[in-house]
């Protein structure tokens, strides 16, 4: 008696560890957002890169720059700022960068249908570096 006992709480345990992870596993997989896009940038130089990432959800679309440069010692180092778009949907469907003379700066040119726009990003000024 006393294993037939064990056998059905070993048995529960069991069934209510497999139920939580079936659980965990199903809210990452909703939570991760697969309506990230990311379009890379390169300087015409080559040393620096621009990452630009537009995020979409139920409640409207963030956007953000990520800057990665060469460090002090050649180790590359990213710096993230968002930008202030406001946009209930994608509207980086048609991008066009334009990078300063000193690369520290670009113009980002973007639209949906025949709505153009276009946002200056200084990286020291707007994304701290």
């Amino acid at each position: 008696m006393a294993r037939r006992w064990i056998a059905i709480v070993f048995g529960s345990v069991l069934l209510l560890a497999v139920l939580a992870i079936a659980g965990i596993a199903s809210l990452f997989l909703i939570s991760s957002s697969a309506n990230d896009v990311r379009y890379d940038f390169v300087s015409p130089s080559g040393r620096v890169d621009l990452y630009l990432i537009e995020s979409c959800e139920y409640e409207g679309c963030t956007h953000q720059a990520v800057i990665e440069q060469p460090g002090v010692q050649g180790e590359p180092i990213q710096v993230r700022c968002g930008l202030d778009i406001e946009a209930s949907e994608p509207i980086f469907t048609s991008l066009d960068v334009q990078w300063a003379d000193n690369e520290a700066a670009v113009l980002v040119s973007f639209g949906r249908n025949s709505e153009e726009r276009s946002i200056s990003i200084d990286f020291e000024r707007d994304c701290n570096l």
